[in-house]
């Protein structure tokens, strides 16, 4: 099944304001629709935290098809070797984490994304991003060397320091910095607007304005999205499934007591 949703380097393009996605840690696929029903432009599936394999990206990414929203997987270390056939099953963009990090071989994993001479792709004609051998195989290369996304996520020390030559190892196409991991990197665990995470961002965003690299970020709470105005913000992700569910749940049985409360004390006057 072909995804009918445009290529998020065509959306991106076409977009009047900045997208948003949202992660997915849940195994469920069923999670991915309901974040296409909810208007989201993209999902972003996570094997690097999440407890998602090959098979359930898979289906993840079967869900987002035929719903028409755009998938993103962001792989964890181990994952790196699965880019080749997760993109012959179907995936279009990929999310490297601690881009950079020597040993990591996220140049390596970001050149197999293409087909020669672009990049080291492996070919075969009979899997599904190839319409099993059935449509023209010439169409599908240059399609998939078009449409193929890299995203980096720059969470560690040693990669704002040396931004410029990471971009030049790695070629991404898409940048997020990782506030989270960068605090830790910084030895200021959780404060994720100390001004040294702060200026590590900067560096990142400085650093993607002059080689016109496409920017995001990572948002706890939409409010957060007019703080980063000024930075040309093209792209936000917001939250990740279980913790938007867990402050629903948090805030609605809040509600309850207090409406139950309220009731409470008014019959008892």
């Amino acid at each position: 099944m072909f995804n009918t949703a445009a290529p998020l380097k065509q959306r991106l393009a076409q977009a009047r304001s900045p997208l948003l996605g949202g992660f997915v840690f849940s195994t469920d696929p069923n999670i991915c629709e309901v974040y296409a029903e909810a208007g989201f432009d993209f999902v972003v599936i996570d094997t690097e935290h999440g407890l998602n394999d090959v098979r359930t990206v898979h289906a993840h990414l079967r869900s987002c098809a035929a719903t028409s929203i755009s998938a993103v997987i962001r792989l964890g270390v181990a994952n790196f070797p699965d880019v080749p056939r997760l993109l012959d099953g179907g995936a279009e963009a990929f999310m490297f984490p601690h881009l950079g990090l020597p040993g990591y071989g996220a140049d390596a994993a970001i050149s197999a994304m293409k087909y020669p001479p672009l990049g080291s792709r492996p070919t075969c004609t009979g899997v599904q991003s190839a319409g099993y051998g059935i449509i023209d195989f010439k169409n599908t290369t240059e399609r998939a060397n078009r449409d193929a996304l890299a995203i980096g996520l720059v969470e560690d020390r040693e990669c704002v320091e040396t931004i410029d030559s990471v971009f030049d190892a790695t070629g991404v196409d898409w940048i997020m910095p990782g506030p989270g991991d960068l605090a830790s990197s910084y030895n200021v665990h959780g404060q994720l607007q100390a001004p040294v995470v702060e200026n590590a961002v900067e560096t990142v965003f400085t650093a993607a304005r002059k080689r016109n690299v496409t920017t995001g970020m990572y948002i706890n709470d939409p409010s957060e999205v007019v703080r980063w105005k000024g930075q040309d913000v093209r792209f936000f992700i917001y939250s990740l499934d279980y913790k938007v569910m867990g402050k629903a749940l948090q805030g609605a049985i809040g509600n309850c007591r207090r409406h139950l409360q309220t009731h409470q004390t008014a019959e008892a006057k």
